[in-house]
């Protein structure tokens, strides 16, 4: 029998210990990043990008820009339009064509505490409008808390966390990757959903988020972005407690 000798020990514990090390990264990076300081990213500032299916001619820019008028939390006089986009007359020409009739609307966010996502939506919606992707950038560490109106029981709080769960395992195309986890706060009537370290560059969909939650049947009166300080999972229940935070069976 041959054992292994001190330096091939040495290389496999130096192997191990630095897979280990990438693992961990991979799967929680945003406790690598927390020492970074800020909870914005320098690059531009935080910014909610909307995509929109169609959006063809400067007219429609202009009615988006109507909707939009006064909108809390966000600077619309800073948002930036697509940089070709046909005029109203181009637009009505009988030949008039797009490689893609969708086009994006960037805001700059000014004030994340007043910036409520669900408002925004629905203010599109009023207006003859939709956003496909709701796109936020620039927020390394964040989690979104959705208000809802109804959540009446257990088995409320039960369905959103474990059928959340399954719609981010069937997700075809990455949807809800980017949420590390979701959890109910019974008395407060709010689901919150904890978000994986954004890289400085990237994106995450907000709308994933909130069609899942509609998808579940559920419609919440706000959705809210928060940078607290604790931005890791909130602990788990204490043992013999239920969802709801009343005693189980027995106790």
């Amino acid at each position: 029998m041959t054992f292994a000798s001190v330096k091939q020990i040495l290389i496999m514990i130096a192997l191990t210990c630095l897979g280990l090390y990438a693992l961990d990264y991979w799967k929680n990076p945003q406790l690598w990043h927390l020492r970074q300081g800020a909870r914005v990213s320098p690059e531009g500032g935080p910014r909610l990008t909307l995509w929109m299916n169609h959006l063809c001619c400067t007219g429609c820019l202009d009615d988006v820009r109507k909707a939009l008028a006064g909108m809390p939390g966000v600077d619309l006089e800073k948002a930036t339009g697509p940089k070709e986009l046909l005029t109203q007359a181009a637009a009505n020409m009988q030949n008039a064509t797009l490689p893609d009739y969708g086009n994006v609307v960037s805001l700059p966010i000014s004030d994340l505490d007043k910036l409520d996502l669900v408002a925004v939506d629905r203010t599109l919606r009023e207006k003859g409008f939709v956003a496909g992707r709701l796109e936020l950038s620039g927020i390394p560490h964040f989690r979104l808390e959705a208000a809802l109106d109804h959540l009446c029981c257990g088995m409320c709080d039960r369905s959103i966390s474990e059928r959340m769960s399954f719609l981010k395992a069937r997700g075809q195309g990455g949807q809800l990757k980017w949420i590390e986890s979701v959890s109910v706060e019974h008395g407060k009537k709010t689901v919150v959903a904890y978000a994986r370290f954004l890289e400085a560059g990237k994106t995450d969909d907000i709308g994933e988020f909130l069609s899942g939650l509609n998808y579940l049947g559920f419609e919440p009166h706000s959705l809210r972005i928060a940078t607290g300080e604790n931005m890791q999972h909130p602990p788990p229940a204490p043992v013999g407690l239920s969802d709801t935070g009343t005693t189980g069976p027995g106790d």
